[in-house]
This record gives structure tokens, C-alpha cells and sequence, in this order.
């Protein structure tokens, strides 16, 4: 494989990993539960095991980000890594 084809094949890896990692730890795990939350509470809907949950992804919400980006950080690494030339 060409490589300047590998390192673009790389780069947009390593890229859909930053965009997932956001996407999914910033806004599935985090804001969207918060949001949820702050809804049923002015509904007056809200219960222990909704919150519970909220509170659960709310803490781990980083720790997911984090393996997703680390994922796609090897994943990248895998295509083109500069020690084999």
C-alpha cells in the first residue's frame, strides 16, 4: 500500500475516533442524561433509578471517551506507524 495513502487512511482513523469519542462520551454519556434529568425534574417525573443512572454515566462518561479515543488511536497506529520505515 501506498504510503501517503496510509497516512491519510490513518489521519481519518484517528479523526472518526476523536468524533466518536465526542460524540458518544460527551453528548450520549453526559449531556443528554443531564438533560433528561433536568427535564423529569421539572415535570415532576423524576425517580431514584433514573437518577441513579444519570449519575452512573455522568461519572463514566469520561472513562468510555477515553477507550474510544484510545481505540481509534491504535487502530491508527496499526495502518501507519512510522517505526516500520
Amino acid at each position: 500500500m501506498n504510503r501517503n495513502f496510509r497516512i491519510i487512511l490513518a489521519a481519518a482513523i484517528y479523526m472518526l475516533g476523536i468524533v466518536a469519542c465526542v460524540y458518544v462520551g460527551g453528548w450520549v454519556m453526559l449531556l443528554k442524561p443531564v438533560k433528561e434529568t433536568i427535564a423529569a425534574y421539572t415535570l415532576g417525573t423524576l425517580t431514584w433509578p433514573q437518577l441513579v443512572v444519570s449519575v452512573i454515566k455522568c461519572i463514566s462518561s469520561m472513562t468510555v471517551a477515553g477507550l474510544i479515543w484510545c481505540l481509534g488511536y491504535i487502530a491508527s497506529n496499526h495502518i501507519f506507524d512510522s517505526r516500520d520505515e
